[in-house]
């Protein structure tokens, strides 16, 4: 893993403080941040105290709360929380993008399909669809069934979830298909992704943060971690890729 300014002092023989950072999280990538979570605080001393929510909240979130120091969020809504004055804008970096995906229970060693014809199969051929409604991935989805020219018949077996109850709901059985970030997916065990909508779609989810404009040194490194080229392999095993804003 990368060396930051904590590895550094460690190094020198001085204890590291331990302090908590506050990041806001988007449900989009809870299952990343846990699995990369215990890593950074191993490697730093740092501890990570996580606030989920889905993404439209955020700026509301940030607007309304001074207990954050990164927020984690869709590229638009961290341009919201810098014309607020909450962040500054030289903070805002980009993360990961993550493909809008379906995931079915069982596991399966198939590759997902990626045409819009396998897509437009999978959709037609479920009995029940969840979805987060008031999401991003959840208006991505509406946006590709649209697109596809299938909204209106999918539209008796939709399901609108609060955010995580996509998943929730796949793995009680309640529903065929969930229709999630590939990032809430491909972490999962017990569920495999039957379709990823490629890039070309359109309707991949970018992530991307901003920092506190008081944030301490502690942060930043927290930030170069996460960017980190050196990740990047994970990310992809995690359902994600590096973009450029």
């Amino acid at each position: 893993m990368p060396a930051t300014a904590a590895n550094a002092v460690r190094a020198e023989g001085r204890p590291v403080a331990q302090r908590t950072i506050h990041v806001i999280v988007p449900i989009a990538l809870k299952e990343v941040m846990e699995e990369l979570g215990p890593d950074f605080e191993r490697d730093t001393g740092y501890r990570l105290g996580t606030t989920l929510m889905l993404n439209p909240q955020v700026p509301d979130y940030v607007a309304a709360h001074d207990d954050w120091d990164i927020a984690i969020t869709n590229p638009w809504h961290v341009n919201e929380i810098v014309a607020a004055g909450h962040a500054l804008a030289e903070s805002h970096r980009a993360l990961a993008r993550s493909p809008l995906a379906f995931g079915a229970r069982g596991v399966s060693e198939a590759r997902p399909t990626t045409s819009s014809e396998g897509i437009k199969a999978a959709l037609k051929a479920a009995e029940k669809i969840g979805f987060t409604g008031i999401g991003t991935s959840g208006d991505k989805f509406r946006s590709l069934a649209q697109s596809l020219g299938i909204l209106t018949e999918l539209e008796g077996k939709l399901v609108p979830l609060e955010g995580g109850g996509p998943m929730r709901a796949l793995q009680a059985g309640e529903v065929d298909l969930a229709a999630l970030p590939l990032t809430n997916i491909a972490p999962v065990a017990g569920v495999s992704a039957v379709a990823v909508c490629p890039e070309a779609m359109d309707v991949h989810i970018d992530i991307s943060l901003c920092l506190r404009p008081t944030a301490p040194d502690s942060v930043h490194d927290l930030v170069n971690w996460l960017i980190d080229p050196q990740l990047d392999d994970r990310l992809r095993a995690l359902g994600a890729e590096r973009f450029a804003l």
